[in-house]
């Protein structure tokens, strides 16, 4: 039988399953192919009674049917649908850039040590800490940045819940990391003099009570985002709309993604995610964090590339590669790099 014919002519003894199986596609894709072009009086039914001519796909639609079965298989045997107590390693080494046009480019390295535990029928837990930052290849001297880094290093490690479809949805125990800052409040007086210390200290201690605004931030981060996506994104079609932190601590924005899957690797599979904004704001209302019903106003223009890539047999995160671009009109304002990767 020839699949680069149009038409093929049944048989005595043919069914639908036989010559399906003749091209190499599922016998319910050649019923549907053939009766979207036949007239009415030439539908396949249950069976090939009364039928003597079949519409056949070109070859060409052939080959793309079975290329896009093959992935779609591959999708449902490599790709994690939920996660799993493996999914993380124990330890990630974290690249951050920042570039703004007429600004010092700012670099940013330090680790990240991941621990998840399951939390009964509730989904995990996910302890995440970060230390040994460094700034342009140096560690951090000034005072600020020191009082920073000892503030979080005092609550560390943050636990968040984690559903098995993944997304940060709250604290594990907000309280308990109040109160973890207050019995070390004391400490962190004594080495940091100054109003400047004690204004930054009263400041972070006000924030962190909030448990509402703590959450946004975290949650926010491009780094968090990344660490714990929804997992039915790796699941996805082609093309769907989500929505997405572009900026820190702002709020989330709608965007038109699209996925493509990368196989080749015998070890690894890449899943390539890309966005652009579609949401109706601009520039300055994702800045400021504040949606302004002001017109006329230029919806905000920006761009998202995440790159995943798991390890095919334990489905673990081994790294991620993601870039956000946002542009004022159509010059850069601001471009922001992450890359995580296994250690």
């Amino acid at each position: 039988m020839d699949i680069g014919i149009s038409i093929y002519h049944v048989e005595k003894g043919d069914t639908l399953q036989s010559v399906a199986e003749k091209l190499g596609i599922p016998a319910e894709i050649l019923k549907r192919y053939h009766n979207t072009y036949c007239n009415l009086k030439n539908l396949i039914g249950y069976d090939l009674t009364g039928i003597y001519e079949i519409i056949l796909p070109s070859s060409d639609k052939i080959v793309e049917y079975k290329k896009s079965q093959k992935q779609k298989e591959i999708r449902q045997i490599f790709l994690p649908f939920y996660l799993t107590k493996d999914f993380y390693a124990t330890k990630y080494e974290v690249s951050e850039s920042f570039e703004q046009p007429e600004e010092e480019n700012v670099k940013i390295k330090y680790s990240v040590f991941v621990g998840l535990r399951e939390d009964f029928n509730k989904g995990f837990i996910a302890e995440v800490e970060a230390n040994d930052f460094k700034k342009n290849e140096q560690s951090p001297d000034d005072k600020i940045s020191q009082l920073s880094l000892s503030c979080m290093k005092n609550i560390s490690p943050i636990a968040f819940r984690i559903p098995a479809q993944g997304k940060i949805t709250g604290f594990y125990d907000h309280k308990a990391i109040v109160k973890r800052f207050e019995n070390s409040r004391s400490a962190l007086n004594d080495f940091f003099i100054g109003e400047v210390s004690d204004n930054y200290l009263n400041a972070f201690y006000e924030n962190l009570k909030s448990e509402n605004d703590l959450l946004r931030q975290f949650s926010s981060s491009l780094l968090y985002q990344l660490l714990f996506p929804e997992m039915n994104w790796f699941q996805s079609k082609k093309n769907w709309k989500d929505y997405y932190y572009i900026v820190p601590d702002s709020f989330p924005v709608k965007c038109h993604f699209h996925t493509e899957y990368n196989f080749e690797n015998l070890n690894y599979i890449e899943i390539i995610i890309k966005g652009k904004i579609i949401e109706d704001c601009s520039l300055q209302e994702l800045l400021k964090g504040v949606k302004i019903d002001e017109y006329p106003k230029e919806q905000a223009n920006g761009e998202i590339e995440l790159k995943y890539t798991f390890h095919k047999e334990s489905k673990q995160l081994t790294k991620v590669e993601a870039g956000i671009i946002l542009l004022d009109k159509e010059n850069l304002y601001q471009k922001h790099n992450i890359l995580i990767t296994k250690k």
